[in-house]
């Protein structure tokens, strides 16, 4: 694959040289071969030497006027480093959206930073461009009043989820303020499945050449009758012992409208403790779609019913699911990994805590979430009660639980979970 999409010694290359010359800490850190691409599509397009797909406009017939301020709005979606934030405010109005709470204050600190940096350049006067200010947006439904208050052409680049029903939701709300949408990512993760999803609503989609190991799919042309998806998703999930629930889910949401089996032998282990132990509060550190919380409230009959999840589409899952089952629960967003999350502080301690730690980060194994969550967990844990945790077997968490919380004893276990029931020294 190619190393850049212009030609080495085009004017739109230059000037991308440029631009990133004035980062050199940028140079090594993750999301910069993404962010790179985009700032040389652009340039590309606007000074006429890349067509829509990305590749050479030579010999092709490309309306000055229109591409000169292409795109004068863009708005990005999961720029989790706030590396195409930081580059690309050097050339166009930026609005910014995460799902992930920890990603925003991630993408706030880049943000911060280049203010920092164009303060010092500018008393310096060595920097060729100024930074336009970045707008984020807490919610999903702010990005439409912004587009239809901007001028000019708006462009959205959306950064690749792994789950298609998370693109499938964030075509559905950018398509009608949009003339374009740029995904990006992984050459290796982009499906066909990503331009049926643009087809829906554009009547061009183009797939750019790679770069390195990035690639990206264009949407173009929006139609004025899209056949676009509706969400939250609806489902029902049955468990053995409580009968059939409604589930709503976001896209981005894990897992969707259905239950995972690892919370599904969890919750087995819970109905067998409730005959000598009914909870009155119950907490889950990591919430999803909130099925689990709502199963465990219903069942044990609970008072109080809390759940916490980093990502808003899960809060807002969380919430419509326990509605949709008349459990009264409270969802907030926060970073149950992170000691300092200002959302945890003056939360209280609970009898039941309920843990399925991811063990992920994007394709690599790690485990150092599920630790932080389980120190959390033991922070918020009342005396007398217990911690449930659920993992794949051959993470062997038992251990780690000890010593961070406490004796535990493992409930059940097949042939890839483990549900360890921990109580405090």
């Amino acid at each position: 694959m190619s190393a850049s999409l212009l030609p080495i010694d085009s004017a739109a290359a230059h000037r991308s040289r440029d631009l990133l010359a004035e980062f050199p800490q940028l140079i090594d850190m993750p999301g910069v071969p993404q962010a790179r691409m985009l700032v040389e599509y652009i340039l590309g397009r606007r000074l006429r030497e890349l067509d829509v797909s990305g590749r050479d406009a030579a010999g092709a017939f490309i309306d000055a006027e229109l591409s000169s301020e292409v795109p004068e709005n863009l708005i990005l979606i999961d720029d989790a480093h706030g590396l195409q934030a930081t580059l690309l405010s050097r050339l166009t109005q930026v609005c910014t959206y995460n799902d992930r709470v920890d990603e925003t204050r991630a993408l706030a600190a880049a943000v911060e930073s280049l203010a920092g940096a164009d303060e010092s350049a500018g008393a310096a006067g060595d920097s060729d461009t100024e930074a336009a200010p970045v707008l984020a947006v807490t919610e999903l439904s702010e990005i439409g009043g912004l587009a239809e208050l901007a001028v000019g052409e708006t462009w959205a680049v959306v950064n690749a989820p792994k789950a298609m029903n998370a693109l499938t939701e964030m075509i559905a709300m950018l398509q009608p303020f949009v003339s374009t949408i740029i995904v990006i990512g992984r050459s290796d993760a982009m499906s066909r499945g990503v331009n049926k999803e643009l087809a829906r609503g554009f009547g061009r989609v183009d797939v750019s050449p790679g770069v390195g190991k990035h690639r990206m799919i264009i949407g173009s042309r929006p139609l004025s009758s899209p056949s676009l998806s509706d969400f939250p998703r609806r489902g029902v999930i049955s468990q053995r012992g409580v009968g059939e629930l409604e589930v709503r889910a976001h896209g981005a949401c894990f897992a969707g409208t259905k239950s995972d089996k690892g919370s599904e032998l969890l919750i087995d282990s819970l109905l067998g403790l409730l005959a000598d132990e009914a909870p009155e509060s119950v907490l889950d550190l990591g919430c999803g779609n909130g099925w689990l919380l709502t199963v465990a409230v219903r069942a044990s009959g609970a008072n109080t019913g809390l759940g916490v999840d980093v990502s808003k589409a899960a809060v807002a899952s969380a919430r419509a699911t326990a509605k949709a089952n008349g459990v009264g629960v409270d969802i907030i967003l926060g970073d149950a990994a992170d000691p300092e999350e200002p959302a945890l502080a003056g939360l209280g301690q609970f009898d039941l805590i309920l843990l399925n730690p991811p063990f992920h980060q994007g394709t690599a194994i790690e485990t150092e979430t599920a630790a932080a969550l389980m120190a959390t967990a033991a922070e918020h844990l009342a005396p007398g009660g217990q911690v449930l945790t659920v993992f794949n077997s051959h993470l062997r968490y038992r251990a780690r639980l000890e010593t961070i919380i406490g004796p535990s004893e493992q409930l059940a276990r097949n042939k890839k979970f483990t549900v360890i029931s921990s109580r405090r020294d």
